[in-house]
């Protein structure tokens, strides 16, 4: 039997309930570094959301960034030539005024040997980047409301503010290791960051229904606690998040190695790297953190803290202390045995047939001689010649007493002659 199926059976477990302090360290940990990279260095955000010019040309001979930045000045923000073939220098600055930007153009055309026309231009206002932030967060605020809505609705709401946590546990971290990485957030990014919320909405859902279908059935005589129910979940879910994520991550990663560095595609890197760190944070935490948060805020409510506290007083006890035996009455005898059949109880609908009562002793058959009969034979004809017989009224038997047939017919003169 493989691990997977014994895992889901129950036959091998890992505690990943009882083991979330240590989950919750690492986390709170992971939480704090990212915030602080987005304090310092921060984010690092691309020309659509800041505004700007970005220029490009593509050299007839060989230059360096060096000799781009002495001809632009400190206008420059970000220069680069890229390796590929053909290559492009490329340099992005601030929003300039137009005497400035035709000033830029003349000097990257003496420079690359090119004509003044051969150097494009594009400006993007600091509008366009606002008002694409503005709209990220609203749509990012709309789905928060509609995922707590539907897993409310379909579970319960502290399932939904557990989801909503690992969400916001998922982003922290991907924006952290953006922002250390020093790569631009572009609008590629931002479809790379909702691309995170669904997925890792969809693993934590997947591991919630599970869980709810465990818990359902408990009771206050259960033996079994929210924890232990949920950990069972836990296990029996893992090995298909682990393969959902793996099934993502190798295409991501293939995406990032051969998007990005081997065909320099700069918009592939952006969205490979988001991706990347976001399926990855999703699949721990709907593992690691949103089934412990929901099970530890569980076991606060009143009705699985005493199932907690009788799971504990049980395995306390020890086995086959559960039930114990009813004790026996003093001067109680022993169990009374049945000596006959039970008497019909009322009031349920049964009927037990009355015993049958015993036969009636009779008396021995004589066997007639044959002169008896011979006798007895021609007496007969003779009254039956001259008077009808009578008959004596037999009276009648109940269907207890009547007598079983012997298998032994008797003759009419016997019968005569016993009357």
């Amino acid at each position: 039997m493989s691990l997977a199926s014994r895992m889901y059976h129950g036959e091998t477990s890992y505690d990943f309930i009882g083991r979330r302090r240590l989950w919750f360290s690492i986390s709170g940990l992971l939480v704090l570094i990212s915030l602080a990279s987005l304090v310092v260095p921060g984010l690092n955000f691309g020309i659509d959301f800041k505004g700007g010019a970005v220029f490009r040309v593509q050299p007839t001979h060989t230059v360096t960034e060096a000799q781009v930045r002495r001809a632009v000045g400190s206008a420059a923000e970000v220069v680069q030539v890229t390796e590929s073939n053909p290559v492009q220098v490329i340099v992005q600055t601030e929003e300039l005024p137009s005497a400035e930007v035709a000033r830029i153009r003349t000097e990257l055309a003496q420079l690359t040997g090119v004509e003044r026309n051969g150097v494009s231009t594009e400006a993007i206002g600091s509008k366009w980047g606002s008002t694409v932030s503005r709209k990220a967060v609203v749509g990012l605020l709309v789905f928060l409301v509609a995922v707590t809505l539907y897993v409310s609705l379909r579970m319960e709401f502290k399932m939904a503010v557990a989801a909503l946590v690992a969400l916001l546990h998922d982003l922290i971290i991907t924006c952290g290791i953006y922002a250390l990485a020093r790569f631009e957030v572009t609008p590629a990014t931002v479809i790379a960051v909702l691309t995170i919320l669904g997925y890792s909405l969809y693993d934590t859902v997947v591991v919630f229904d599970k869980v709810r279908e465990n818990t359902g059935s408990l009771t206050a005589m259960s033996r079994t606690t929210y924890s232990q129910a949920t950990n069972l979940a836990v296990n029996q879910t893992i090995m298909r998040s682990l393969n959902t994520s793996l099934a993502s991550l190798l295409p991501i990663l293939g995406l990032l190695l051969v998007g990005s560095y081997l065909l320099g595609a700069e918009t592939l890197k952006d969205l490979g790297l988001a991706l990347f760190v976001g399926v990855a944070a999703g699949a721990y935490s709907s593992i690691f953190i949103a089934p412990p948060l929901v099970a530890m805020w569980k076991e606060k409510e009143p009705r699985y803290a005493q199932l907690r506290a009788r799971v504990e007083r049980l395995a306390a006890q020890g086995p086959g202390t559960e039930r114990p035996e009813r004790p026996v009455r003093a001067g109680a005898g022993p169990a009374r045995r049945a000596t006959g059949p039970a008497p019909a109880r009322e009031g349920r609908g049964r009927r037990t047939p009355a015993p049958p009562e015993p036969e009636p002793e009779t008396e021995p058959e004589l066997a007639p001689d044959e002169e008896d009969l011979e006798e007895a034979a021609e007496t007969e004809s003779a009254v039956v010649a001259q008077t009808p017989a009578r008959r004596q009224p037999q009276k009648p038997r109940p269907n207890q007493q009547r007598r079983k047939p012997s298998g032994r017919q008797q003759s009419r003169p016997a019968k005569r002659r016993r009357r």
